[in-house]
């Protein structure tokens, strides 16, 4: 069972995690966090289970793990205004990539729009979602399930997963993890917040197929050609070099990279 305690002994954030919703069971943190009164949200408020029973992934594909054994949870962000937060969730898939690599050396790469990969399998899967009050942006609810000590993966939506167990073939602490990670996160955001030109670099730099040429589906519907592609925009768009090199951006969901 996840330590609540040494986790917040362990966590070295000013802000970010330190308003804690723990439960053992959950059947969504992603819609625990959603339906949160407005007097129960502050600003970088953590929601996490221990087994999260019925998780979602994007496209309402159901995220089944193993209880006990990996981190599913989700942050809480008031940002202001819904600008560009196709980059803060890639900045949160940065924040994974980054914390893993320097735990335990396993190499990772980011999957256009919202997960972490390991040698091509599915280690880490992110949705991002919002909560208007009539037109004001009440809250962001970044949702991130992280597969650490599970070594049996089943289902649909988790086809050619991985695990930082199955790479490493140790046990990792999961509570050290989680605190490493969000402290990573809180950083992140900042520059994320500043419009900082390395981060989107960073991110760019971390993607799977960057640089090089690629299909690409839109809604599903695979385009003519091929594309080179050239990363994120400023906006988060997905921006790609087409062979009369024209330059074309694509919303950030309806777009999926396909290597060559």
């Amino acid at each position: 069972m996840f330590n609540k305690d040494t986790f917040e002994n362990k966590l070295a954030t000013s802000w970010l995690g330190r308003s804690l919703y723990f439960f053992e069971e959950l059947p969504s943190t992603n819609t625990f966090a959603k339906k949160l009164k407005e007097d129960g949200v502050l600003h970088g408020t953590l929601v996490l289970t221990d087994v999260q029973s019925r998780g979602r992934g994007q496209h309402e594909h159901e995220w089944i793990v193993e209880p006990g054994q990996n981190l599913t949870f989700s942050l809480v962000f008031q940002p202001g205004n819904a600008n560009r937060l196709n980059l803060l969730t890639l900045t949160c898939a940065l924040s994974v990539k980054d914390t893993i690599e320097n735990l335990t050396g396993v190499d990772a790469q980011i999957k256009w729009p919202n997960d972490v990969l390991v040698k091509g399998k599915k280690l880490c899967g992110i949705l991002t979602e919002t909560v208007f009050i009539g037109n004001k942006l009440d809250r962001v609810v970044v949702g991130i399930g992280l597969n650490v000590n599970q070594q049996k993966f089943s289902g649909e939506a988790l086809k050619g997963a991985t695990s930082l167990k199955i790479e490493t073939g140790d046990d990792l602490n999961r509570e050290s993890l989680l605190a490493h990670l969000v402290q990573d996160i809180e950083y992140k955001y900042r520059l994320w917040s500043q419009q900082d030109a390395e981060l989107l670099k960073n991110i760019n730099r971390s993607l799977t197929g960057y640089g090089k040429w690629v299909s690409l589906k839109v809604d599903g519907k695979q385009l003519p050609g091929k594309f080179k592609f050239l990363g994120a925009n400023t906006n988060g768009e997905l921006i790609a070099l087409n062979s009369d090199l024209d330059v074309k951006s694509f919303a950030f969901e309806q777009v999926r990279v396909v290597p060559l």
